[in-house]
């Protein structure tokens, strides 16, 4: 009796920690950083389709008011904040923390104009406090 109650919280311990965690985005751009971003795109000679073998397609395409188009790329990875697990207390606040990049690229014709890769650390809390 005493291996299943370690089996039933061992188990539970792993749900807990998988579902902790989440992504969404474009996962080509996962392991990128300015660097190697800097490295694979260079300004004026990166062609479009060059871009779309590289990362795939944007998650979002828009204008410049200067009528040059613009690719954009993010990534989210966040992971649950641990004080949403204790009783109680969790059930009022949930909170998560995590990295998101962002990977803009801005053609003039068919090459690459400007681009740029950054990536920032971002919390995100609801509930009562």
């Amino acid at each position: 009796m005493h291996i299943k109650k370690i089996a039933s919280v061992f188990s539970l311990s792993v749900m807990m920690a998988l579902s902790a965690c989440g992504s969404s985005g474009n996962v080509s751009i996962k392991n990128e950083t300015a660097t190697s971003v800097d490295q694979k795109i260079h300004d004026g000679v990166t062609t479009r389709e060059e871009v779309r073998q590289m990362y795939g397609d944007p998650v979002a395409t828009d204008f410049t008011d200067s009528g040059h188009e613009k690719w954009t790329y993010t990534f989210s990875n966040t992971q649950a904040d641990a004080a949403n697990f204790i009783p109680v207390y969790g059930d009022l606040r949930q909170g998560q923390h995590g990295t998101e990049k962002h990977l803009t690229i801005i053609f003039e014709g068919d090459k690459v104009w400007h681009h740029s890769m950054n990536s920032s650390a971002v919390k995100a809390k609801s509930g009562l406090f």
